[in-house]
């Protein structure tokens, strides 16, 4: 093998990447010229998930360019979405290795030459690749722009204009002025693919430039299958066409992401198309919809139309992100849902999530009885799901699992407890039923014995939140959560030692089993969310006001949170608790949210007197952002919450 000589005179095992020690990285370098799996493996090493640089990644990089140069290697396009990775990383964050700025420097006159390769596809990607190396634009965009004169492929010369608006945040003077010229006289071309790119490329190099809607428009309205051989957008793998749409859907989603920071321009995109004949363009404005909804309250008003009529789209996609917004929002139309209910189209490939779901949440969480039937049959055939992570964005059209669905039916408990008893026998089962439980309350109480049973099980923590929270009602459970010696599986103590001793107090009014495990409890490294059972004790907890005081100025968010709010149950005393709390309305009024703010807010809210900091409070429900931590429906669940809460502080 001619290729990679010299590969073994490198001290591979003195060098780390993200796993450790580099010794394995010769083979998956020799390995990667004919296996796309090598290449992904790599990938997963030297640069996982971004974040540094590492010194095998120094290493390998003349490597990884002498790979893509050759016509021999079967995965170049792996390659070079590699080194794109690498090259942004090295380009934006500070972990960087001494090494690899002349490792590159060597590097990028070969990466350049393959703007002439005889592959078209490498030449595509490969705009993609030198549009992240910003450090080196000068040299850069002249060598592209005279490749855009000789390329006769249309992808490869939108993806070099493109390229060029995002490398020239970094060019000199020496290179800017032309530079810029060229973009604006491109969107005077014939050509509206041409122009389109020229306007994305003009917004990445002059902040204040936005894309000209009209020019989007007419774009997206022409022949775009040219955008799938382009890096920035590509092609939707057919299998999940049927769910997200195909390639109007994809590049409207890109051009959106252009203008995200204006979102009057997103309304308008998504207006333009929402009722569009055609029906991929149609999926693409209601998902952009979804991420502008997330992010703003005031275009629910002119998307609601559009909404309620893509609600019975003959495009299934078009029809779950549609019921899913309607759901979630306030002003969705409940008796849209009620028709849902029947809707079986699926959400993906896997799983057994349905439209209806979505709209049978929409119901629930607004009390409507229409959705108990549905649901009753759900639980019957459905496993109860877990509560899955969501993230900031974007938007994921996933419904919530049926807890959540359950938890705001406490009055219809009757018409459930048969099913959820039944499905109470597994550890997993039992845990999420036990969560509706403790939504439900003293209306759980028939489902006391099950609760009981998993005591005994690695449910038990929330099986004795959830007889607690049914309190006196769950009497029949007195004997099991009565004082006795520790669980012979330790796992299963941890998770009793303070649940059980709470549970008891909440049943019974005794207090002195959870006195009893006060000590331990405070004395725990992060306390955090514990807290909240000594803070039931009231009165009975005043001797650790002094504790909680203290814990009050913790740089722990929750145990700061939650010892403010336990001082103020057992003392009485509202002024100390707000000063300490008040401060996450401050930080929610800027748009600062993580979950502990929340429960600040519940708090404060449940205090009652004075309002601290009601300018926060007046902003928090003034806002048009949409007050969230999460994505899909928990954004805007997350948003109503705080603003009910922000009302009930100024009420």
């Amino acid at each position: 093998m001619t290729l990679l000589r010299g590969l073994d005179e490198i001290d591979w095992s003195a060098l780390r990447h993200a796993y450790g020690s580099a010794e394995d990285v010769p083979d998956l370098l020799r390995a990667a010229a004919e296996s796309a799996e090598a290449v992904d493996d790599l990938d997963s090493r030297l640069y996982h998930q971004g974040g540094f640089i590492c010194d095998a990644a120094t290493a390998a990089l003349p490597y990884l360019v002498e790979l893509v140069s050759s016509p021999d290697t079967a995965y170049r396009i792996g390659l070079l979405d590699l080194l794109r990775g690498l090259v942004h990383e090295a380009n934006t964050i500070p972990r960087v290795d001494a090494g690899w700025p002349d490792a590159w420097a060597a590097a990028l006159p070969r990466l350049v030459a393959l703007l002439d390769d005889p592959d078209v596809a490498v030449r595509r990607e490969l705009t993609s690749t030198l549009s992240s190396a910003v450090g080196d634009a000068d040299a850069i965009v002249p060598a592209v722009r005279a490749a855009w004169d000789r390329e006769d492929d249309a992808a490869v010369r939108l993806g070099t204009v493109i390229a060029a608006g995002e490398l020239a945040p970094g060019c000199t003077v020496r290179v800017l002025p032309e530079t810029l010229v060229w973009l604006r006289d491109l969107r005077t071309s014939d050509d509206p693919q041409l122009r389109l790119a020229a306007e994305t490329a003009l917004s990445a190099a002059v902040g204040a430039q936005r894309p000209d809607l009209a020019a989007a428009v007419e774009a997206l309205r022409g022949d775009i299958a040219v955008w799938r051989d382009v890096p920035w957008v590509g092609e939707m793998s057919p299998d999940l066409v049927p769910y997200f749409g195909g390639g109007a859907s994809r590049l409207l989603g890109w051009v959106a992401g252009r203008i995200k920071d204006d979102p009057s321009a997103r309304l308008d995109l998504c207006a333009a198309f929402i009722a569009d004949g055609d029906a991929d363009r149609r999926i693409g404005a209601v998902r952009v919809a979804a991420d502008l909804l997330t992010d703003r309250r005031s275009p629910v008003r002119r998307l609601l139309p559009g909404l309620a009529a893509l609600a019975t789209d003959e495009s299934s996609a078009a029809r779950s992100y549609a019921v899913h917004l309607l759901a979630a929002l306030d002003e969705g139309d409940a008796d849209l849902l009620a028709a849902r209910l029947g809707d079986d189209a699926p959400l993906s490939r896997r799983g057994d999530e349905r439209i209806s779901d979505f709209a049978a949440w929409g119901l629930a969480w607004r009390k409507d009885a229409r959705c108990v039937p549905y649901l009753v049959e759900r639980l019957a055939e459905k496993p109860p799901g877990s509560d899955a992570y969501y993230g900031s964005s974007p938007f994921i059209n996933t419904p919530p699992s049926i807890l959540y669905s359950l938890a705001p039916l406490g009055h219809h408990a009757n018409d459930f407890l048969p099913a959820i008893r039944a499905r109470m026998d597994g550890v997993d089962s039992g845990r999420t039923f036990a969560r509706v439980l403790q939504e439900w309350g003293p209306s759980a109480a028939p489902a006391v014995p099950e609760l009981v049973r998993l005591l005994d099980t690695e449910a038990a923590a929330q099986a004795a939140i959830a007889i607690g929270a049914i309190g006196p009602a769950a009497a029949d459970a007195v004997d099991a959560l009565s004082p006795h010696g520790g669980h012979r599986d330790e796992r299963i103590e941890g998770q009793r030692r303070f649940t059980v001793p709470w549970a008891f107090f909440k049943v019974t009014g005794d207090p002195a089993a959870l006195l009893d495990v006060a000590d331990a409890l405070l004395g725990q490294r992060y306390p955090g969310r514990d807290l909240r059972f000594l803070a039931d004790l009231g009165a009975h907890g005043a001797a650790y006001a002094d504790h909680f005081r203290m814990l009050m100025k913790s740089s722990d968010d929750w145990a700061r949170t939650e010892a403010a709010n336990a001082y103020h149950r057992v003392t009485g005393d509202v002024d100390t608790a707000a000063d300490v709390l008040c401060g996450a309305a401050y930080d929610l009024a800027r748009g600062e949210y993580l979950p502990f703010r929340w429960a600040a807010l519940r708090y404060l809210a449940d205090m009652g007197g004075a309002v601290p900091g009601g300018w926060a409070v007046r902003e928090i429900l003034d806002s048009d952002r949409r007050h969230r931590n999460n994505s899909g429906w928990r954004a805007f669940a997350e948003d109503r919450e705080l603003r009910a809460l922000a009302a009930r502080l100024l009420d």
